[in-house]
């Protein structure tokens, strides 16, 4: 049983790693974190680097995952992604950003892959 928000996020993202994973995506970084903030999952789809935000819910009551990574998020990401890729010499590669939606039903996990979510 999924105890706290830490230990949800964690099984969120080890969810979405394995999706990725399973689709072809090397997983480069987790949880990697800068003064801007942090990116749940830093990953590489052929030579695109890709900034993965992970949204998991078990009810929408408060809205669908995805509405949380709104304009301000999307900064902090961009931000943080920017230190992440002039910090490994990558600022001229290609990148993007995707947002996993992860739902729990009473039947499992259903992952949503948003690819290109929002803008660079």
């Amino acid at each position: 049983m999924v105890v706290n928000l830490r230990q949800k996020g964690n099984f969120y993202e080890e969810l979405a790693a394995r999706y990725l994973k399973a689709k072809g995506y090397e997983i480069l970084a987790r949880r990697y974190r800068s003064r801007s903030g942090e990116i749940d999952l830093v990953a590489k789809d052929g030579g695109t680097i890709v900034f993965v935000e992970v949204k998991g819910r078990q009810t929408t009551r408060f809205g669908l995952p995805q509405e949380a990574v709104d304009r301000r998020k999307q900064r902090r990401l961009r931000r943080t992604a920017q230190h992440y890729l002039w910090s490994r010499g990558l600022a001229e590669r290609l990148c993007r950003f995707d947002v996993i939606v992860i739902q729990t039903t009473g039947r499992g996990h259903q992952i949503e892959h948003l690819i290109g979510a929002f803008d660079n």
